[in-house]
């Protein structure tokens, strides 16, 4: 009986250290912004990339929501779904976020990601935060 129950115990954290591993390797989060001049309209990007043997769960209610904006910063829109990204495919999405920075210096900008990656096993739902620096000239 002490062997069986050692045995599952086994099982179960190896289960679990598996499960970590994937989470690392399931996909990659980019956020990027161009050098801006202040007062001038521009756009953030934010790209989801599945990981090797991974893609996009397409039917999933994936979303891009802004959450802390700088003094100085305007954003225009604070959440995008699946249908407004500029591109959203099984093999990534992106979603380009409209600002204008009207004052100069680096400014941060954070948010966070919904969304799900599937493999041949299994489809897991994701919340990844972000955060980008905006360089405004």
């Amino acid at each position: 009986m002490t062997k069986v129950v050692v045995i599952a115990l086994g099982l179960v954290l190896a289960a679990g250290a598996e499960r970590r591993a994937q989470a690392e390797t399931s996909f990659s989060v980019k956020a990027e912004a161009p050098a801006v001049t202040a007062g001038q309209k521009a756009s953030f990007k934010v790209e989801i990339v599945p990981g090797a043997g991974f893609h996009m769960n397409k039917e999933y209610p994936t979303t891009l929501t802004v959450k802390e904006i700088p003094t100085g910063v305007k954003v225009e829109t604070l959440k995008f779904s699946a249908k407004e990204a500029v591109r959203f495919v099984e093999t990534g999405a992106e979603f380009q976020v409209p600002f204008t920075a009207n004052e100069k210096g680096k400014k941060v900008i954070s948010g966070e990601l919904k969304f799900a990656v599937c493999s041949a096993n299994s489809c897991d739902p994701k919340k990844q935060p972000f955060t980008l620096t905006i360089d405004v000239r």
